[in-house]
């Protein structure tokens, strides 16, 4: 960079400025002009430079003189006029000897966001710098940040002022504030927790504001719109700001950029006659209003709008069809309609927007047909969301599209049943979505080709056949997603999955696919995270390689015909969800909890496992749901598995994270067989059924508060029923049957008020049935079959001493009966 810097002619040398009539050195520019920082210079400043008495521009940002403090010495440079340090790396507080600078019309020491190493202790140095026009502190910690405005509203000639990030607090409204010249005016990414002060309105010739992420509260005031005709930009997104914004249109006529994302804003969204828009031509270009409560209908005219290039309406409650003026923003490259309440058809005309890159009208209640109009000019599109509406894609076998995609979202659209050919036209696509899109069909020879740079890939839930190898190649190097869950697919799982490094999701399940798994899997698959088999033909044993995948926190390889012993190496990954049911497996049940002890979910259901219950289970205090059941385990029940602390009933929830979304497993409850998918979160199950389980019933069990469901049937239990059973209040199924239980049932069942299943026979249980409460609506005598010594409601059996009892009850219903009459 300092090439140049030979010889005593230092006014030729690159970065050096100097007066043409005196020869002294005026500007010195040494920017880094990289946009990294392979090319910043470093070390310590050389003493020389503050000889440099007639320099009035100094610029050193992003270089790297992270040795140093900013030298007090440049306080010396008396007639500075411009001084950038911004990310130069220097470190410290900001030096009050910068005060000396009293020319200074420029000062920039900003920090980059990710690595702040400059602070200052307060803003008093800035009441000197009388003639400052621009003032840039982005990201400077503010120690004292009560104390900012105070030295701020003193620079009577500032222009441009920055103060993104500093830490602000609530801009106080005692001050009077009555700055006539500032014209640009960020104080984003603080935290003002409080209202907008009234001496926003006094800054008239404003035409930049951003107050964007903070936590401002209360309504905005709309006077600071009615009062800055200069206004251009407005972003106030990330604040909890609320009021009818949009209620009088005139207010925005001269803005260029609106920003209301995320706040609580609400009212119509178009409240004039007819919908209309009462600006003229309007020099708008960027609209985002989304994560709002605005509601109404769309306006009928966007024809003023030919300068509009970003309109996001999404997450709102807007009603109504799309209007066909929509079609005449021109300009338009991004519409953004999502998540409203939209509905009808949509326009044709939209397919006029040649410039539209962006178009997502996902998760609306829109219906009907999607032609070859609705695309017809949209040569630029890039993206499309479609998914999560009643749309019916209805082109012909032979259509070509004008564009060439990278983004398709048509998952729950009506797309078949052929297989879109028009996407054989296609060579960018990155992302492909279309579950559940009644696609019924062989999958296209030519799919292979178009899939060649795919990204994630989500062909679930249609009826595609063929071999998965039509689908995933040898080399897709590029492969993060993938979905082809729910189709008929054969073939054997393709081994080039263990070449994709950057796979993180794959789920293959509810096919026809068939062999081993792969063995090939390796350390460099880092981002594998989900693997989803079930449902298939697959056999063999589980590879070691598997637990090379240090990241994994989804197995799910249930209903196949796995078979061996589990590897120990499984106990080395840190698994959330864990389904091997309904297979081969032998063995003992590995030690889950020895080394890790994330486990949520854990379903070893119908395998052929034998030995006692590892007590290592205990440690894993965030499990919610486990099954063991049908199996050929013996040994007690641990009565240490009070300890899953996820079940107690004050317990606090900890958050399921990306692991629940899209699992899903089969739970036998309340008498039938249920999947469970989106609400599986919230199940506390434990079943440990079709056993030969022997010894008590742990009394520390009752403990488990949440569970909803506690299946201990066939087995050899023995002993009484815990009396404190009644403290699993939210069980609603309840299943001992088939053991060698005694004594008496506990009055305490009578508590849990969510029962809907319960199943006590075939037991050794004597004495009278509890009544009352919720009980007593279980009237279903099968409840207690094989309990000859049983009595009571509902059964025939009635206790000792009770007929005598019931005369009485009877004549005393009588009694109040006959005084009733009276």
């Amino acid at each position: 960079r300092l090439w140049s810097w030979i010889g005593e002619g230092c006014c030729q040398w690159k970065g050096v400025k100097c007066n043409k009539k005196t020869d002294h050195v005026s500007k010195l520019d040494l920017r880094n002009p990289c946009d990294r920082f392979e090319c910043s210079l470093g070390g310590k400043i050389h003493p020389a430079l503050y000889e440099l008495k007639h320099l009035k521009y100094l610029d050193l940002s992003f270089n790297n003189f992270s040795t140093q403090k900013i030298p007090d010495s440049l306080a010396s440079l008396h007639k500075l006029e411009f001084l950038n340090l911004s990310s130069a790396g220097f470190y410290g507080h900001i030096s009050n000897q910068l005060s000396n600078l009293s020319c200074l019309q420029y000062l920039d020491v900003s920090n980059s966001w990710w690595s702040p190493s400059i602070t200052t202790e307060n803003l008093h140095w800035l009441f000197a710098l009388s003639n400052l026009k621009y003032l840039d502190l982005s990201y400077v910690p503010l120690l004292k940040p009560e104390e900012w405005l105070g030295p701020i509203r003193m620079l009577s000639s500032l222009e441009f002022l920055i103060l993104k990030g500093c830490h602000l607090e609530g801009a106080s409204g005692s001050l009077h504030v009555n700055s006539t010249s500032l014209r640009f005016l960020d104080l984003s990414y603080n935290i003002m927790n409080s209202s907008i002060p009234p001496w926003f309105q006094n800054l008239s010739k404003l035409e930049h504001l951003d107050l964007s992420f903070n936590n401002l509260q209360g309504i905005f005031p709309t006077i600071i719109l009615e009062n800055s005709r200069w206004l251009r930009f407005l972003d106030v997104s990330k604040n909890g700001l609320e009021g009818e914004l949009l209620k009088n249109m005139s207010n925005f006529c001269n803005l260029q950029e609106l920003n209301l994302h995320s706040n609580k804003f609400s009212g119509r969204i178009s409240s004039t006659k007819d919908g209309a828009l009462i600006c003229g031509r309007s020099c708008m270009k960027t609209v985002d209003i989304s994560s709002n409560n605005f509601s109404g209908h769309l306006p009928n005219q966007f024809g003023n709008f030919k300068d509009l290039e970003f309109l996001d309406l999404s997450w709102n409650s807007i009603l109504g069809p799309i209007p066909a003026s929509m079609g005449q923003l021109s300009s338009l490259r991004k519409l953004d309609l999502s998540s409203n309440k939209l509905s009808g058809n949509i326009p044709e005309s939209i397919g006029r927007l040649s410039n539209l890159e962006v178009m997502d009208i996902s998760n609306n209640q829109l219906d009907g047909f999607v032609n070859e109009l609705h695309f017809a000019n949209l040569t630029s599109l890039n993206e499309l969301y479609f998914y999560l509406n009643e749309l019916v894609i209805n082109v012909s076998a032979s259509w070509v599209p004008p564009f060439q995609i990278q983004v398709i979202f048509m998952s729950n659209c009506k797309v078949g049943p052929g297989f879109p050919s028009w996407l054989r036209t296609q060579r960018n696509i990155s992302v492909l979505y279309m579950s559940n899109a009644s696609i019924s069909d062989e999958v296209p020879y030519w799919l292979l080709e178009v899939l060649s740079n795919i990204e994630r890939l989500d062909l679930s839930s249609n009826t595609l056949r063929g071999n998965i190898s039509q689908i995933i190649g040898k080399k897709m190097p590029l492969l993060r997603l993938v979905s082809l869950s729910g189709n008929n697919l054969s073939g054997g799982i393709p081994n080039s999955l263990c070449m994709s490094d950057e796979l993180s999701f794959l789920d293959l399940s509810k096919n026809q696919l068939s062999g081993r798994l792969p063995q090939c899997w390796r350390k460099a698959q880092t981002n594998l995270e989900w693997i989803s088999l079930g449902g298939n033909k697959l056999n063999g044993q589980i590879p070691y390689s598997l637990c090379h995948l240090e990241r994994l926190g989804v197995l799910s390889l249930h209903e196949n015909g796995l078979n061996g012993v589990l590897p120990q190496c499984l106990l080395k990954l840190d698994l959330v969800n864990l389904d091997l049911s309904d297979n081969q497996f032998i063995g003992r049940i590995p030690s889950f909890g020895q080394y890790y002890r994330s486990f949520r979910i854990i379903d070893l259901e119908r395998n052929y496992f034998t030995e006692d219950i590892p007590l290592q289970l205990c440690h894993l205090a965030n499990l919610q749901y486990l099954s063991f059941a049908h199996n050929n385990l013996s040994g007690g029940i641990p009565r240490c598995f009070n300890n899953f602390s996820q079940m107690w009933v004050n317990s606090t929830t900890i958050p399921y994270g990306r692991f629940s979304l899209g699992f899903s497993i089969m739970v036998d409850i309340k008498g039938t067989s249920r999947e469970f998918t989106t609400t599986l979160r919230y199940l506390f199950s434990i079943d440990l059924s079709s056993n030969s389980l022997d010894g008590q019933i742990p009394k520390g069990l009752t403990r488990l508060a949440r569970l909803q469901n506690l299946n201990l049937s066939q087995n050899n239990l023995i002993g009484e029923i815990p009396s404190d059973i009644g403290k699993l209040r939210n069980l609603e199924s309840f299943d001992l049957s088939h053991n060698k239980l005694s004594g008496k049932i506990p009055s305490s069942i009578s508590n849990l008020d969510f029962l809907g299943c319960l199943d006590l026979s075939f037991n050794n249980l004597s004495g009278p049935i509890p009544s009352g409460n919720h009980l007593s609506t279980l009237n279903d005598q099968s409840i207690y079959r094989g309990n000859d010594r049983l009595c009571g409601a509902p059964l025939l059996k009635v206790c000792p001493g009770e007929d005598h009892n019931d005369k009485d009850a009877q004549d005393g219903h009588n009694m109040i009966e006959d005084e009733s009459n009276e």
